[in-house]
């Protein structure tokens, strides 16, 4: 099934992608590698600074309210300066800041105030990061629809989330990889925070590099066009949908980010405590587990034809729980194919929820309703990163798996039951 929707996928990609999309898929490729190396690799760097789960916690939640608080600006900004000027500025602020965070530890600086703390200077600069991220992700959304019809949403959106996840699948195993090459290198333990730090550098570099895709793209005039006329045939472009209605489509969000910061942030440290695996086999798991999300974002298209998108979203988010609690057993090989397969689901829904979205609002309206998505998502990951942190350094990870698995159960709901338009573009 998977070769056959793949192929399907890659026919229907080809007719219809313009070298724009190909940009758009490169720099997703980049950018999603850069995120990869930090997604593997921080948490670790942190322990090997002497802090524990609920500094992670912490951080985690800083990144993340970033998009709560700046959620709805970025939308508006994006809808003002155009989504490929938001990607620069993104791009660029998130490399440069990663840059300076690896660099503060040890340093404090002196205010009127008082003393800023290196992890007041860590805190302060990971939420500038989770600005840039938060800008960078959602404004790809909105530039990706201007350059493709609208009946290809959900294929090229799957497959634009499949390239930037699947290779995290190369980004984990070489983070993996990287501390003790590193350390070897410099003569140091694999595990010491000379080792992470000169690996997380990395991030920086590929970061950079996913801007050069995007230098000079072209938008395809009779996708824009369209795209117009195509709006106005699910929701009119005149027609504003009201701000309370566009909450109220982001309300799954909320929840659908509970479900991931519970354990997302912390599935390295999982790995590692849980089950007493090294830093490859960690980044061997969590490889493996974003290759899964990259099969699902190529699965959700055809899933989508023959469901609908709504019933595809809400099943996927539904099917995500049971595997979470799957994953109280204490079997490492029974908790790693529930994992994986819970992040294929993930990956599954991830774009379907993005299609149903655009369909739902108006073209001038699509940049605020994908940051307000963004903002609900980031608020239920920032509050239950802090919370999941509080409650390992309390016991063990048990209550934080039920919690994520019954928030994925109450996100599937919602999306069944919300006001979307089902009508697809004619």
């Amino acid at each position: 099934m998977f070769v056959i929707a793949m192929r399907n996928q890659w026919r229907t990609f080809t007719a219809g992608a313009s070298p724009a999309v190909y940009r758009i898929l490169l720099h997703g490729m980049l950018f999603g590698l850069s995120f990869s190396i930090a997604d593997m690799l921080f948490n670790f760097y942190l322990q090997s600074l002497g802090y524990d789960n609920l500094v992670s916690g912490q951080l985690q939640s800083s990144f993340r309210m970033a998009g709560v608080v700046l959620g709805i600006p970025i939308g508006m900004i994006i809808d003002r300066i155009s989504a490929q000027r938001m990607l620069y500025i993104g791009i660029l602020t998130y490399a440069i800041g990663w840059g300076v965070l690896l660099m503060v530890h040890g340093v404090t600086i002196a205010t009127p105030f008082g003393e800023i703390s290196p992890l007041q200077m860590m805190n302060i600069l990971y939420f500038i990061i989770g600005a840039a991220n938060m800008a960078t992700y959602t404004a790809v959304v909105p530039l990706l629809s201007t350059v493709i019809e609208p009946q290809q949403r959900a294929s090229m959106f799957g497959v634009n989330a499949a390239a930037s996840t699947m290779v995290g699948f190369v980004g984990s195993i070489v983070a993996g990889m990287l501390p003790g090459f590193i350390g070897s290198l410099l003569g140091v333990s694999a595990t010491s925070e000379s080792a992470y730090r000169t690996a997380l550098f990395g991030v920086c570099g590929f970061g950079l590099l996913a801007v050069l895709p995007l230098i000079g793209i072209q938008k395809a005039k009779h996708g824009i066009a369209k795209d117009a006329v195509a709006a106005s045939t699910v929701v009119p472009d005149g027609e504003r949908v009201p701000l309370y209605k566009l909450f109220l489509f982001a309300t799954p969000s909320f929840f659908f980010g509970v479900a991931g910061g519970m354990f997302v942030p912390f599935q390295n440290l999982y790995f590692r405590q849980e089950f007493g695996a090294s830093d490859s086999i960690v980044g061997l798991s969590i490889a493996f587990g974003m290759l899964a999300m990259g099969i699902g974002s190529i699965l959700g298209g055809p899933l989508a034809k023959r469901l609908g998108i709504r019933r595809a979203t809400s099943v996927s988010r539904f099917m995500a729980a049971p595997l979470m609690f799957v994953m109280l057993i204490p079997s490492f090989y029974v908790v790693s194919v529930a994992y994986d397969i819970n992040r294929l689901l993930v990956g599954l829904t991830f774009p379907l929820f993005s299609a149903l979205m655009m369909q739902s609002v108006p073209l001038k309206q699509r940049g605020t309703a994908t940051s307000m998505s963004s903002m609900t998502w980031s608020l239920g990951w920032a509050g239950s990163a802090i919370l999941s942190g509080y409650m390992q350094s309390q016991g063990s990870f048990d209550t934080v798996i039920m919690l994520s698995g019954l928030s994925y159960v109450i996100s599937a709901i919602l999306v069944q039951f919300m006001p979307y338009s089902d009508k697809l573009p004619d």
